[in-house]
């Protein structure tokens, strides 16, 4: 259960854009006091259509089209407003109850419960929220003159007994909600900030068009190479894969077309590689690929077998045209000490392949 609240409320705060945390603590906090509001009226619009207390009907049936609005409040950042509103709401409901059918059902329940809202729920300045508590305190009062000098309009009989139990569970419930609910908002906020922030990590890393990695990631990855010492995790090979004719599809298909090519490709390399290799978009139709754990001449097969494979595939273009695409591809073991002189050697490779007749791997 709160791993889906969990993932419910990342959805809702990926939804909106926050300044800070307090405004996300504000946010969910109003969203859970909305639906108390909501869940309390739904039940009181089916009850008092039941029971025969029409006028009641009608108010349950106003407070639920109010809650509609009161969400629609708080997913605007509109917290004065959605505070003052939701607690006039409850005062509106709790006198026309008393006058209708009563106060011994627990109603002044929903008074207390909204009270402890005004404490918990920082909607507004602390001036406003004090003038709320004052306003359901004379609420209270009211409640008291009602019960002493008014005679309720309907005698709901037995009914009042589930009336009574559903006002003490809803307000247990509530208050045990409130009491422990902004431990659960906090930690939630700082997950989804995690989130966030790797999200973000991993943003930077990637090329927006491929969703491979780029040189940046690689920068890094290199700069942590240099500081291990298992020789197993020091042995890679390097190589520097480049699109055959890539300038000529650009020019004849358009850059649309050379997006989707390069989209396409990129996942051609990925599926054909192992997991444990990487591939990064080093620029342009320029893709740099590093091979973990092997030597030079298993690099160079495991290259020339993914070069093959996509020759005889071919990639079908909006024009309606089937297009081939092969790849020339220069490949030397990485020396992690020297590795500016590696990638360059690797990309001097590949540049004599281009030279020898392209569509070739080179090592």
């Amino acid at each position: 259960m709160g791993i889906k609240l969990e993932k419910y409320a990342y959805s809702l705060l990926s939804r909106l854009s926050f300044t800070n945390n307090r405004e996300k603590y504000l946010y969910l906090l109003s969203l859970a006091a909305c639906t108390y509001g909501t869940i309390m009226n739904l039940f009181l619009l089916i009850f008092h259509f039941a029971s025969g207390v029409y006028p009641l009907y009608i108010v349950s049936t106003f407070g639920l089209l109010i809650d509609i609005c009161l969400f629609r409040l708080v997913n605007k950042g509109h917290y004065l407003p959605f505070g003052i509103l939701l607690t006039w709401t409850v005062m509106v409901h709790v006198i026309s109850s008393a006058i209708c059918i009563g106060t011994n059902n627990f109603i002044a329940l929903y008074l207390l419960v909204t009270v402890m809202m005004q404490v918990i729920i920082p909607y507004a300045r602390i001036a406003v929220r004090i003038l709320m508590i004052i306003a359901l305190w004379a609420c209270m009062i009211a409640l008291i003159f009602i019960n002493c000098y008014v005679v309720p309009f309907w005698d709901i009989g037995a009914a009042n007994v589930l009336l009574t139990l559903f006002n003490v569970y809803l307000a247990f419930f509530v208050t045990i909600i409130q009491l422990t609910i902004g431990n659960f908002i906090r930690s939630m906020i700082i997950k989804f900030n995690e989130k966030e922030l790797e999200k973000s990590k991993n943003e930077a890393n990637m090329d927006a068009l491929t969703g491979l990695f780029n040189r940046r990631y690689a920068d890094e990855l290199f700069e942590n190479l240099k500081n291990i010492s298992d020789p197993l995790e020091r042995t890679w090979c390097v190589a520097m894969l480049d699109l055959d004719d890539f300038k000529v599809i650009n020019d004849t298909y358009g850059h649309q077309v050379g997006d989707d090519v390069l989209i396409w490709i990129s996942k051609f390399i990925k599926t054909n590689l192992r997991k444990i290799d990487l591939v990064f978009r080093w620029g342009g139709e320029e893709f740099l690929i590093l091979l973990k754990g092997i030597n030079i001449s298993t690099a160079f097969r495991t290259l020339d077998n993914l070069r093959s494979k996509l020759e005889l595939e071919s990639l079908e273009i909006p024009q309606g045209e089937i297009i081939k695409i092969t790849v020339t591809i220069g490949v030397c073991s990485l020396d992690v000490d020297k590795i500016k002189q590696s990638i360059d050697m690797c990309d001097h490779l590949m540049y004599k392949g281009k030279t020898s007749g392209k569509n070739v791997v080179i090592m």
